[in-house]
């Protein structure tokens, strides 16, 4: 077993469980695409740092995802698609998501 210096090995696997349950779920907030309502998860860390959780394969339920891997691209590689991010923006501009000062 690995052994770090800086973090431990944590006694208590609940914990640890109930921990990454926490850093996964909490501060989500639900956004809808308002060209095509695919609805994602997002979590704002900062004013720079943001989480997007999509809730279904992006290629499956937003059109330019699955323009985009029709095309060779992968979809892991596609940072996010143009009007999301401006439900998202605007999603944060209305206070709707939440950024920690």
């Amino acid at each position: 077993m690995t052994v770090w210096a800086k973090a431990p090995p944590h006694g208590d696997p609940m914990g640890t469980l109930s921990d990454e349950h926490e850093y996964l779920t909490s501060g989500l907030t639900p956004v809808a695409c308002a060209a095509c309502t695919t609805e994602v998860l997002v979590r704002k860390a900062s004013r720079e740092h943001m989480s997007i959780q999509w809730q279904s394969s992006p290629a499956d339920s937003c059109p330019e995802f699955a323009a985009r891997v029709a095309a060779g691209e992968l979809s892991a590689r596609i940072d996010t698609c143009p009007r999301l991010r401006e439900a998202i923006e605007r999603a944060v501009a209305t206070g709707a998501v939440a950024v920690p000062e």
